[in-house]
């Protein structure tokens, strides 16, 4: 098999991706029977894709090439599925992906006993059957050597790129290949009790993590060895899920470009894109998720401006967009499902000559892969580790409050990582969520970052720990925020009263959830304190009939006001920092979230970049592009109820690049002029109008 069909369109470059989910079994002989490759060929097509993804193996282990190591699926025994579909995406001049299932592999669980995953307690995958799935260990040599050689016979037809799924823990595997290798490498034995103070216990999990990170490198090299010029990337869908299924950020290394699939909703597509931004090798990223409802659906589907509006989702977070078509199994391709993402890839078809450019961000909001815990599940043992993958710890809902916070007030911003701290002058003001861990080079990051002039707001636990599993009795930012730790706040609920701040207007209730919400108590030190404690009555005490520690019977209103800090206001060299004992934009109340959008608002040291007046579910980005002596500015209208209603918006300002002025401003994809003003040198201001579902406008700029 030659390379000289392939074009030389690379899939790296294409913004509109196909995959036709074949996870089919072959035990009825009726099973894939309609099949046909160049039906499959011809469906990917008339989507308009411009990459596609092709099954070469699926979740059952079954191989649709003629596979010398592993088992081919019955309807490959007399064809080359694989190959054939191929040959034609090849000769329409697709780029083309090979897929293909890591540990999540039915035949091999079957044929392998000793290969199984065996985890410490019961784990499920989402909504997805868990019983139907055979998966087996990634720390097994033998099956090591059989993904090898897998990966060799893949490599010799002319794909462009490789994706690997599956590529995390399923839980906590205790199976004798985890042992011994933990054993080996360390002397200890895997720890019995989950505790984030314990160094043994950290130690375990962070050589989970690493054992995941250089699986995913290992895989990467492989495929690179057999074709050279590949992009090999992994399913991402689980980058921020708990600590149990051990994706870490340093996973990336093994990544030429970061993608996955994701079925969490707009308020995960917007935090997962924004991630994926700035901790991506390379862009575009991909965002990919199902045409049908979700991965149990497959009759009914997406509602189509649903899936339209998700297209333009990945377009306004610099994404490429992968459309799922699960086929029948028979094999034929529901037209219903081909049609809809036709119409969601023209949507976003016209817009493709501008996209590209480096995102416009006002504000950086942390993501730590090491805060994917909770100090609660101190003291649990292995055996009652969460076996759902589910993002339910305490940083996860500062984090993704403090975005959706910023996106509704049209506050340009972008999600960064411990792989940006090189970089973190990029970002005026950055958000520390309840960062609940923190390694050593994290800290010294973020002091530097402050002394050189950085704006910075930290929550409730930020810096208290350490990733080497020690907790000292201060912050270790201690001397950035201007206050001290002394302990976690009791009760159920505390009170925040404004004393040297505008806001809250009346006092504000904070709930104390374990695992979830909560704050700090602090001592007062060199910061400025402008929000300070109110207690309820009785207070730390809940309250029961038979005791009189409590006002009102079914609240806890207000009683004892406090000189105690909650939000303290602190210089450190050149920089400002405003640190809140309350998680609160975890708080999901309006209260809150205009208290912390004042906060964030006040470090501010300029203009912002991008300012847009328009409805909450707008979302506005914007990118520079200075090769092309450009600027795009995007918004969308992302509606959670169809249709989608238009909305007015007033005005977009912006910030040119430094030394830069605009010369024209036009509307894509047909470049009518708009009309604009210069209120002062450097910034621009124009009238968006109404807005149905999507907008780019071209700021054309030139040296002023």
């Amino acid at each position: 098999m030659t390379d000289a069909a392939t074009q030389r369109r690379r899939y790296r470059d294409s913004h509109r991706r196909l995959l036709l989910d074949m996870h089919i079994p072959d035990w009825d002989d009726r099973f894939l029977s309609a099949y046909d490759p160049q039906v499959y060929v011809q469906a990917v097509v008339e989507t308009g894709a411009d990459g596609a993804m092709l099954y070469f193996q699926s979740h059952l282990g079954l191989c649709y090439w003629p596979s010398r190591s592993g088992k081919v699926h019955r309807r490959a025994r007399s064809r080359d599925l694989a190959g054939e579909a191929l040959a034609g995406l090849n000769r329409a001049g697709l780029p083309v992906c090979a897929y293909y299932s890591v540990n999540f592999n039915n035949q091999a669980w079957l044929d392998h006993p000793d290969w199984r995953l065996k985890p410490a307690s019961p784990a499920t995958i989402g909504q997805l059957p868990r019983a139907r799935y055979g998966i087996v260990c990634l720390n097994n040599p033998d099956y090591r050597a059989f993904v090898d050689a897998q990966i060799d016979e893949i490599a010799a037809y002319p794909v462009d790129a490789f994706f690997f799924d599956m590529v995390w823990w399923n839980g906590v595997c205790v199976c004798d290949s985890c042992r011994s290798r933990f054993l080996c490498e360390t002397g200890e034995a895997i720890p019995d009790t989950i505790d984030w103070l314990e160094p043994g216990w950290v130690r375990f999990q962070a050589a989970r993590e690493r054992w995941l990170a250089e699986f995913t490198t290992a895989l990467r090299d492989r495929a690179r060895a057999g074709r050279p010029d590949a992009e090999v990337y992994h399913n991402f869908a689980l980058g921020l899920s708990n600590w149990t299924r051990g994706v870490s950020f340093d996973s990336v290394a093994g990544h030429d470009f970061l993608g996955g699939d994701f079925y969490g909703g707009r308020a995960e597509q917007l935090l997962i894109s924004r991630l994926m931004l700035n901790l991506t090798p390379s862009r575009p990223a991909e965002f990919m998720t199902t045409v049908a409802a979700g991965l149990t659906e497959h009759t009914r589907l997406r509602p189509q401006a649903e899936l339209t509006t998700k297209a333009l989702a990945a377009t306004a977070s610099g994404a490429a967009f992968l459309a799922i078509v699960a086929i029948d199994p028979d094999g034929r391709i529901e037209p219903e499902a081909i049609a809809r993402v036709r119409v969601a890839f023209d949507a976003a078809l016209a817009f493709a000559p501008y996209l590209g450019g480096a995102p416009v961000e006002d504000v950086g909001v942390y993501c730590s892969d090491r805060s994917k815990m909770s100090f609660a599940e101190n003291g649990r043992t292995i055996t009652a580790s969460p076996g759902a993958s589910l993002p339910d710890y305490p940083h996860f809902k500062a984090l993704t409050g403090t975005c959706r916070i910023l996106q509704q007030a049209h506050v340009a911003f972008g999600v960064v990582s411990r792989a940006n701290l090189g970089e973190l002058d990029r970002w005026p003001v950055l958000v520390l969520p309840n960062v609940t861990r923190m390694s050593r080079d994290e800290v010294e990051a973020f002091r530097s970052y402050v002394a050189r002039g950085g704006r910075l707001y930290a929550s409730r636990e930020t810096s208290l720990a350490l990733d080497d599993g020690s907790r000292g009795q201060d912050f270790a930012l201690a001397g950035l925020f201007g206050c001290h730790h002394r302990g976690e706040a009791g009760g159920r609920l505390v009170y925040a009263r404004a004393r040297g701040w505008p806001l809250p207007e009346r006092p504000l209730a904070h709930w104390r959830i374990e695992g979830g919400t909560g704050a700090t108590v602090v001592a007062a030190g060199a910061g400025e304190v402008l929000v300070t404690l109110t207690t309820p009555y009785g207070y730390p005490e809940p309250g029961a009939v038979g005791d009189t520690r409590w006002a009102s019977i079914h609240s806890s209103p207000p009683w004892s006001d406090t000189d105690e800090p909650l939000v303290v206001r602190n210089r450190h060299g050149d920089g400002q920092v405003i640190y809140s004992a309350l998680d609160i934009e975890a708080g999901e109340t309006p209260e809150h979230d205009q208290l912390l959008l004042s906060l964030i608002r006040a470090l501010a040291p300029r203009p912002a970049r991008l300012d847009v007046d328009a409805h909450p579910c707008v979302w506005a980005s914007a990118f520079d592009q200075p090769e092309a002596n450009r600027m795009t500015v995007c918004l969308l209208n992302y509606q959670l109820e169809a249709p989608t209603i238009p909305v007015a918006t007033s005005r977009v300002r912006a910030g040119l690049p430094k030394g830069r002025r605009v010369l024209a401003i036009k509307r894509a994809p047909d470049l009518e002029a708009i009309p604009f003003e210069e209120p002062e040198p450097g910034r621009v201001s124009f009238d968006a109008g109404t807005l149905d579902l999507f907008a780019m406008f071209i700021v054309e700029h030139a040296p002023a």
